[in-house]
């Protein structure tokens, strides 16, 4: 009877851990959501989405804006870039539909992280730790407030359509993919294939940081099926990765590829790798701080807790933690080959997030390896065994106590994504902003006006201000922004 009041307890505290930290990541995430309704499209929304907008405006057919959306694909690989999935993706932004849908853009993008990270979490728990736990809830909470909270640029990842969707939206699939990919290695059920297919096909034809990541992980389920002997699996995985491959190939191959990289200049291949091996050391030092530890002590009895029912016994920990930081470095690989630089933020965003998942990957890898070597140091010393149980319990709770309280003390509270939301909200910049975007709209609806002329905006609220135009009616924004609407020019005047 003991043992089963100690397991209910158990289970009760797995839950009540579940709920407190889900409660707490939707009230992080309410102002956010809350500030949809101030969004608007800016910059490249336009663009793409101006054949598709036409579209709609003169038809009212879901049919001709996919054809339209695929006749600007079409031009794009020939003139631009070969991404042609993400292409095809951005061409449909809300705007394309109705002004009042761009609201939706912060849910979406929101909705797509939290359900990618949520099904990779359980399935690393619940599929290869076969542990019945809910700790896959909590701990994909957590992840998901650091992702919101620290994202290094939040208005391109949850406002902004155009970008959000070619790195947001493909690595919320990327982590999908990963949970189907492990899945089939395990139970080997035929429906993953189908999905694996459709995700490769995607992902080929997506954001190439995500892509290569792909790459890697595609290779490292190909050595493990072959070691263990699962050669069924390991065939249909070797199709499936070729066919991805296949599909990446195209995107590659794009002419509009070579004509946009004439414009920049990047690093050669070795260089390339030399410098994102570099990078991920400082990406590491950046953001392993005390919010990164503060989330690693929250999860170490739920690790330790799914060690404990697990008998694998974590070999080659060097080899394992080195590999998997390689695999994190390979993401900045082909902004340092295509542009020479990290890239922007918008991409920083994502290699953040998968820091993140790496990082505790990691963590729990060697706590692992270390819980296999204590325990065999311990086994025939019961009662030493508890002294260092109770020490632990004491240390931890103690190292919690003063990193909440130094947290909570600290200044850079203040920039959180909640935070900022909460002060766009209150100042009233939101609603100021959404009012002046209103009214350029009137002037840009009205028919008799074909040559448009505003004022700068009073105010540009963080996170759902991203651009505006400019007094050169030749700028690229200002022209896909007068063509979205079917006017000959549009200028940003400051009056003297």
């Amino acid at each position: 009877m003991k043992i089963l009041d100690i397991c209910k307890t158990i289970r009760e505290k797995d839950r009540l851990a579940a709920i407190l930290l889900t409660v707490l990541f939707v009230l992080q995430i309410i102002p956010i959501l809350y500030l949809g309704r101030f969004n608007h499209p800016t910059s490249d929304d336009f663009k793409y989405g101006a054949y598709s907008h036409t579209a709609w405006q003169e038809t009212g057919s879901l049919a001709a804006v996919v054809e339209a959306a695929a006749k600007g694909v079409a031009e794009d690989y020939r003139t631009w870039q070969g991404s042609y999935s993400a292409l095809f993706l951005m061409r449909l932004e809300p705007t394309v539909f109705g002004e009042k849908y761009y609201g939706l853009v912060p849910f979406i993008m929101l909705g797509l992280l939290t359900a990618g990270t949520l099904y990779f979490m359980r399935t690393l728990c619940k599929v290869v730790l076969r542990s019945g736990t809910l700790h896959y809830i909590s701990m994909s909470m957590l992840i998901l407030s650091f992702c919101v909270q620290f994202s290094p640029v939040a208005s391109e990842q949850f406002f902004w359509y155009n970008s959000s969707v070619y790195y947001n939206a493909f690595h919320a699939l990327l982590l999908f993919y990963l949970g189907w990919l492990v899945r089939f290695g395990y139970q080997g059920k035929k429906r993953y294939i189908v999905y694996m297919a459709a995700g490769g096909f995607l992902i080929g034809g997506g954001n190439y940081v995500t892509a290569l990541f792909l790459v890697v992980s595609h290779a490292t389920a190909l050595g493990l099926l072959w070691f263990v002997k699962r050669r069924k699996e390991f065939w249909a995985v070797l199709f499936l990765w070729l066919e991805f491959l296949a599909c990446f190939a195209v995107s590659a191959a794009a002419p509009g590829n070579g004509i946009r990289g004439a414009e920049i200049a990047g690093y050669g291949a070795v260089s390339s790798i030399i410098r994102s091996l570099l990078q991920g050391v400082r990406y590491y030092m950046a953001w392993l701080d005390k919010w990164w530890l503060l989330g690693a002590l929250v999860m170490l009895p739920m690790m330790l807790g799914l060690i404990r029912k697990t008998s694998f016994q974590f070999p080659w920990p060097g080899f394992v933690l080195l590999y998997l930081y390689g695999a994190f470095s390979a993401m900045s690989c082909p902004t340092f080959y295509a542009l020479g630089s990290t890239g922007p933020g918008r991409i920083i965003n994502i290699i953040y997030d998968s820091f993140l998942v790496v990082s505790y990957v990691q963590t729990f890898y060697l706590l692992g390896y270390i819980c296999r070597r204590w325990e065999d140091a311990v086994t025939d010393e019961p009662k030493r065994k508890e002294r260092l149980r109770g020490l632990f319990v004491t240390l931890y709770n103690g190292a919690v106590v003063s990193l909440c309280m130094s947290l909570l003390l600290a200044g850079n509270i203040l920039d959180m994504t909640t935070v900022t939301a909460c002060k766009v909200w209150i100042k009233g910049e939101g609603k100021q902003y959404d009012l002046e975007y209103r009214e350029r709209l009137a002037v840009l609806e009205d028919e008799t006006v074909t040559d448009v002329v505003f004022a700068p905006y009073t105010v540009e609220p963080e996170l759902v201000f991203i651009a505006d135009g400019t007094e050169d009616p030749s700028f690229v924004n200002n022209r896909e922004w007068a063509d979205f609407y079917g006017k000959n020019s549009l200028v940003i005047r400051t009056e003297e």
